[in-house]
């Protein structure tokens, strides 16, 4: 079943069963029913953010040990390049994962444009202050947006798919409002990106 024969049969059961309903009743099912389908999104495509995030660092760390190991013995044996190079095509392969300090704004720019393209209307993006871990730092922006529920829903579908590591948090959602046979409501929610922290010509991290 598609997203649009899904919405008709959605449409056609609020016609039916939900607007001859009292107003109290009414707008207690509209808020279960938007809701739920915004919690499912949720845990189907983020609860494995953080595992996924921790499994990524735990082996970049690892492979950086590994390349500053093969480093100190390249002068003295010249066979381990190959597993140098080798292993820092890996390391690279991971770090495609957390963008680079200067692709951040490029990134942000994708993920409005994505909000935009599924009908959502942007009330606020706020870029927060970075968070600095080991090898990464954490990027929260604060969003606030207002759409129809399963636009909402498929505006997190999409973010999940995106090639960097992006999780999303803090879902509230409020002010339902009827426009037609649709339903309008306010979502705020913390939206965090990552970058990788690089290095220094000295050896140290760079700090933005």
């Amino acid at each position: 079943m598609n997203l649009a024969t899904l919405q008709t049969r959605l449409d056609d059961f609020l016609q039916e069963k939900v607007v001859p309903l009292p107003r109290q009743q009414k707008v207690l099912i509209s808020i279960v029913l938007l809701v739920l389908p915004v919690v499912a999104f949720y845990f189907l495509f983020y609860a494995d953010k953080a595992e996924r995030l921790e499994r990524l660092t735990g082996q970049q760390i690892a492979l950086r040990q590994e390349i500053d190991k093969l480093r100190a013995k390249q002068r003295q044996l010249p066979k381990l390049e190959a597993e140098l190079k080798e292993a820092e095509a890996r390391f690279q392969a991971i770090s495609v994962l957390l963008p680079k300090e200067k692709e951040i704004p490029s990134l942000l720019t994708n993920i409005s444009a994505l909000g935009t393209s599924t009908g959502l209307d942007f009330l606020s993006f706020r870029p927060k202050g970075e968070r600095a871990q080991d090898f990464y730092a954490e990027i929260p922006v604060e969003i606030k947006v207002r759409g129809q529920y399963h636009n909402i829903g498929l505006f997190f579908a999409k973010v999940s798919k995106l090639p960097r590591i992006v999780t999303i948090s803090g879902i509230a959602m409020g002010n339902p409002k009827r426009r037609g046979n649709e339903v309008i409501l306010e979502t705020s929610f913390s939206l965090i990106t990552y970058r990788f922290l690089e290095e220094k010509k000295d050896g140290g991290k760079k700090k933005s």
